[in-house]
């Protein structure tokens, strides 16, 4: 347990300072684009995640649970020949992307509301393929657990795209609009971060073999993971098309529609999904561990059942702190926590109305993840696919009611249906104990409490302005971690005395 620990502590690091730079970038990008070029920008992004999804998401996720069997063996060979198969199969499938956005330009007109976003799109296909090659080499070496090494990549590459993107805005040696200078630092980016992690494989004797005997294997095993992971980015290319429409026809303009997709999507919801950083780095160090005892769990070997169970409700219970212990400070805080960042009121209402939904959207997370490590992909796709059918029905119906306050509704009404039905599954194989639903209600009590204290702290001293925040938002979060050590709720005692209960 202690190198879990390690490899957890290792990866969160580096995964919050990644998602601190990456939202130092929001910040930066908020303050230099109005409002509706973010919402060009988001449209795109949204669209190049789709691509980037259906070209190699599910592929990693089944070659690091392969290689990570394979690593236990010893056989360099077999591993070789996933990799092979990997880099064949991102290959072909980002050449076959790609031909359709280059050759096909009138399917972007179609999508698109604007053409800075096709822009984008045509400079961001770099990115693309230099990502596919860099997402199989990760997988492999997440596979082996090299934990460190894909972390630090990741962060080398967020660090690389402030710079180009600086670089790019702060100077005028290129006459490009700023969505286009912003796509071009992505795929500058991804080019670099591809190189690093090439050598980084090679370097730490990482090797190719012949792909024929794993090939077909990595196929079909990887096919439902790329659905689900497509199907999912699918659906917020969806909400990115449609939310505009759906509020121009209820009276607002192009422009403020764009306005106000851009302030939701590109201020909101990347706060809203800090937790998933912690969630992501939980999944990250764990999967692999859960993995090993059993890659199928309906019809494979299970090497120890309560090994099994322990991983999972432990990696639950511990999603659900994670995903509401920024519940209070986001809920009583939303509006000056917003306009300080990004000068913007309206992305504060959007966030404290909001907060709640982090709490379902961390377990629909993770549990999505448990369902993919032990061979459940099919089962995995089915709930995300229900699940995803209120979010577009939400968006296509509640906006002439509440606005843009639909995909608030649209995402909670998803998130809980898929924790759910995920939940349900694992229950069927007896793999969870409901011990989660406790620290829940006891989450919610300490938010409820701390909530108060941020308010009525920041409320006495608003006229401070910046000190009436900082002090109110810091006490806040002092009082949440104050009541989860106390009431043991993360289990904070077992972590730090762990290893000197063990000595003795």
């Amino acid at each position: 347990m202690s190198k879990l620990l390690k490899a957890m502590f290792c990866v969160t690091f580096f995964s919050i300072a990644t998602r601190a730079m990456g939202f130092i970038l929001k910040i930066y990008l908020s303050r230099k684009m109005s409002t509706e070029l973010l919402g060009s920008y988001q449209v795109a992004m949204s669209i190049f995640a789709v691509l980037m999804t259906f070209v190699s998401s599910g592929i990693p996720v089944v070659l690091s649970r392969n290689v990570s069997y394979y690593y236990g063996k010893n056989d360099k060979k077999a591993i070789g020949s996933i990799v092979s198969s990997g880099l064949i199969l991102t290959g072909i499938i980002c050449v076959i992307a790609s031909f359709i956005v280059i050759f096909f330009p009138n399917l972007l007109n179609l999508i698109f509301t604007s053409n800075a976003s096709s822009e984008m799109l045509l400079i961001l296909l770099p990115a693309l393929i230099f990502s596919s090659i860099y997402e199989v080499l990760r997988g492999a070496l997440w596979g082996e657990k090299k934990f460190f090494a894909i972390s630090f990549t990741e962060f080398i590459e967020q660090v690389t795209r402030i710079i180009i993107i600086v670089l790019l805005f702060e100077t005028t040696f290129l006459n490009m609009s700023l969505t286009n200078k912003t796509a071009l630092s992505l795929s500058l980016a991804c080019i670099i971060s591809s190189i690093i992690v090439v050598a980084i494989y090679i370097k730490r004797g990482g090797n190719l073999a012949n792909p024929k005997y794993e090939f077909k294997n990595l196929l079909k095993s990887s096919s439902p993971v790329t659905a689900v992971r497509t199907v999912s980015s699918a659906v917020s290319s969806i909400i990115a098309v449609i939310i505009p429409i759906r509020l121009m026809d209820y009276g607002l303009t192009s422009a403020e529609a764009l306005s106000e997709f851009g302030i939701i999507m590109g201020m909101t919801f990347p706060l809203l999904m800090v937790p998933s950083t912690l969630i992501g780095s939980l999944a990250v160090t764990m999967i692999p561990s859960i993995s090993e005892q059993s890659n199928d769990i309906d019809n494979g070997e299970l090497k120890n059942t309560n090994i099994l169970k322990s991983k999972i409700n432990l990696a639950i219970k511990t999603t659900v702190v994670f995903s509401s212990i920024l519940l209070p400070l986001f809920a009583a805080l939303g509006v000056p926590i917003c306009k300080f960042i990004f000068n913007n009121s309206k992305a504060g209402i959007y966030l404290s109305a909001g907060a709640l939904v982090m709490i379902p959207m961390g377990l629909s997370q993770i549990t999505s993840s448990i369902l993919n490590a032990i061979g459940l992909e099919l089962k995995s796709l089915k709930n995300y696919a229900i699940s995803a059918s209120l979010l577009i029905i939400s968006i296509l119906l509640l906006p002439r009611f509440i606005g843009t306050y639909a995909l608030l509704v649209g995402y909670a009404l998803m998130s809980i249906t898929s924790a759910s039905l995920n939940i349900l599954m694992l229950a069927k194989r007896k793999l969870i104990k409901f011990t989660f639903v406790k620290t829940i209600l006891v989450m919610l009590i300490v938010s409820i409490i701390c909530g108060l204290i941020g308010f009525s702290i920041y409320s006495v001293l608003a006229r401070f302005s910046i000190f009436a925040l900082f002090a109110s938002s810091i006490l806040t979060m002092l009082s949440v971690l104050l009541l989860i050590y106390i009431f043991n709720i993360a289990d904070f005692k077992i972590v730090i005395f762990r290893r000197r209960r063990a000595k003795a």
